[in-house]
């Protein structure tokens, strides 16, 4: 058993306690009598994709998407969990991404880690925009969506599964995965041209301002903001001098390797049982 489960499971409620107990049976190829399955709905709320270019110390928070989707752990083979994965951009913008990922199969490495292999497709859609601010203005008006997708197989490696602190029934699954732009170009670009989100918001409210002039730069939002970037950034110029324009990143990556890494809080869709023997 991993030092990190050995700290939790004294913590974790029963039903993650069973989840945890599988998949170390799964790791130890004790054999596991089959009469249900334990599945998870991914909480689209509360779990954030990280999306970030580069590697080691020169890697770039680029930006964030929600995540939704399902884990199903079967009993009779709890180390080959169905995953579903949907990352989803900011839908508001002109250009904007999703991704669809699909497990095919998965398997606990020695370290106690979980690694889940399937197919990643990614839809890049573009649209014409105009924007014409006047005192009856209401917002950018979008031309017809064109869509283009690639679909490669990448392998997500995830880390033991948690109790969130503040909902006994909810436990929390983190796990990355870097691909070159060799493997996966499209991923890259993708990645690195469009507007990804620097933060999440829920509950967020937006309104245009009552006059819309020429210093009009967008609507006006509240929020509980659940995930921001966090890039080291210097500033531009000399901070309260004419030539201060803002912050930059303390690094460029070389946009060779992209990861995306998932922090997912999974809900229970139904209640099982699992027999041992």
């Amino acid at each position: 058993m991993s030092s990190c489960l050995q700290r939790v499971l004294p913590h974790i409620t029963k039903r993650l306690y069973r989840i945890v107990n599988l998949l170390l049976l799964a790791a130890t190829t004790v054999p596991i009598a089959a009469h249900a399955q334990d599945s998870w709905q991914i909480d689209a709320k509360h779990s954030v994709a990280t999306l970030s270019l580069g590697s080691g110390a020169n890697q770039l928070q680029i930006g964030l998407a929600r995540v939704s989707g399902e884990v199903v752990f079967e009993s009779s083979n709890p180390g080959d969990p169905i995953v579903t994965l949907k990352i989803v951009g900011d839908p508001r913008e002109a250009d904007y991404a999703s991704m669809s990922f699909s497990s095919k199969r998965s398997a606990i490495r020695a370290d106690g880690k979980l690694t889940v292999t399937g197919d990643l497709s990614v839809t890049r859609v573009e649209r014409s925009v105009t924007m014409e601010p006047s005192e009856a203005y209401a917002g950018p008006e979008y031309g017809e969506p064109v869509a283009r997708t690639t679909t490669r197989q990448i392998t997500f490696i995830f880390s033991d599964p948690r109790q969130v602190p503040s909902q006994s029934d909810a436990m929390q699954f983190t796990g990355s995965s870097t691909v070159s732009r060799e493997d996966f170009p499209d991923l890259l670009d993708v990645i690195a041209l469009d507007d990804w989100p620097s933060q999440l918001i829920n509950d967020e409210k937006c309104e245009n301002p009552s006059v819309i002039g020429e210093d009009y730069h967008g609507p006006e939002c509240t929020g509980t903001v659940i995930a921001s970037v966090s890039n080291a950034v210097v500033p531009r110029g000399n901070p309260g001098a004419e030539d201060f324009s803002g912050f930059e990143p303390t690094v460029s990556p070389d946009r060779n390797k992209a990861t995306i890494a998932l922090d997912l809080k999974l809900t229970p869709m139904s209640a099982s049982s699992v027999a041992f023997k």
